[in-house]
């Protein structure tokens, strides 16, 4: 019986000394494998939109239509997210808090911007080593190529355990993070086509401030056909000029033609010269008022005046693009002089204001 029992603890010490090997083992395999696994990850995902270069860079340099493509604001509705910084371009930022089993939390802030081509953003998720990401936008015939890239160093700032670990994790980063940028571009795409397809780019364009200034204005309007508008408001300047002369009042700034509402109805525009406000009875159609003021895009325009069509489509789409809506009233600032500049010089402010109650 001793014998048996020696032999039989025996086998039970092999058996324990066999499987504290193969732990071991495992161990030192697992963990030498892990060094040589890539500590840096790379995921890259494309997709073809069929819109200009300038609509597709606008969508991605900067978060103000980020919600309607994002693939994470889908997966968490109730997320919580701030957008700060300039509105495009390096410095945007947007942070955001969410599920932790579904977004988690974190932010990132664009730190590299070229125009038409390539938009570069760090990334900071919860506890995990930063990261970047860009996007690179090629021209193609009949629209845009767009890249999306994500890299980063697992191991940076990290411990050797949690180091090594995070080398694993980064054999299934192509198959996470690529499902996700699959989705996102998927909607960034049906969200760009769905947008005017007007290439804006070389826009000499920004969003102001405008401050209201003291103008003597004429009301011009019409019913149908606006065949007539030109005449109709050059004859409006010519009596707020002819009112000026009387009363011995100089213009403040250029003339300016301001629109109320334009449909295929109806139009209302005033012509506007802004004169120093002074103590003078009106007389005519010529009254006292202000330009309009508030946040606004204004387009400069170089050329004819007959040549702003296409300034205005222009500028509609980059309205769009950027989710800006247009409000009730725009207007042209005549800054350059039309008896003293050639006409392929001419210099024309276009503003619109934003609505701000959308």
């Amino acid at each position: 019986m001793t014998i048996r029992s020696r032999t039989g603890t025996r086998t039970k010490k092999t058996v324990i000394h066999r499987i504290l090997y193969m732990i071991i083992i495992s161990l030192v395999l697992f963990v030498g494998t892990a060094f040589l696994l890539p500590a840096r990850v790379h995921v890259e995902r494309s997709i073809e939109i069929q819109r200009p270069v300038s609509t597709v860079f606008s969508m991605v340099n900067g978060f103000e239509s980020y919600a309607a493509w994002s693939p994470w604001l889908v997966r968490d509705p109730a997320m919580q997210y701030q957008i700060s910084g300039p509105d495009t371009g390096t410095g945007a930022r947007f942070e955001w808090q969410g599920d932790p089993r579904q977004v988690g939390s974190g932010w990132q802030e664009i730190t590299y911007s070229e125009p038409y081509r390539l938009v570069k953003t760090d990334v900071q998720l919860d506890q995990q080593s930063a990261a970047q990401t860009y996007f690179h936008i090629e021209r193609i015939a009949g629209g845009s190529r767009l890249t999306w890239g994500f890299e980063a160093d697992l191991t940076a700032g990290r411990g050797l355990a949690t180091g090594i670990l995070a080398r694993w994790f980064g054999l299934f980063f192509d198959r996470w993070i690529g499902m996700d940028y699959e989705e996102g571009l998927g909607r960034l795409k049906k969200f760009a086509e769905s947008l005017p397809a007007v290439d804006f780019a070389g826009l000499d364009i920004e969003i102001v401030d405008v401050e209201p200034v003291d103008v003597l204005y004429v009301p011009v309007g019409g019913k149908g056909e606006q065949a007539g508008v030109a005449g109709s408001m050059a004859e409006a300047f010519r009596q707020i000029t002819a009112f000026m002369a009387e009363q011995g009042l100089a213009m403040s700034a250029q003339p300016m033609a301001i629109t109320r509402s334009w449909d295929e109805k109806e139009f209302r525009m005033d012509a506007a010269i802004p004169v120093e406000r002074k103590e003078v009875q009106t007389m005519g159609k010529v009254r006292w008022g202000q330009s309009p003021s508030g946040r606004a895009v204004r387009l400069v325009h170089r050329g004819p005046y007959d040549s702003m069509a296409p300034s205005y489509e222009k500028l509609a789409a980059y309205m769009a693009v950027h989710g800006l809506v247009e409000g009730k009233i725009s207007w042209e600032h005549y800054i350059s002089d039309p008896i003293e500049t050639d006409p392929g010089q001419l210099l024309t402010y276009i503003y619109f204001l934003v609505d701000e109650s959308s």
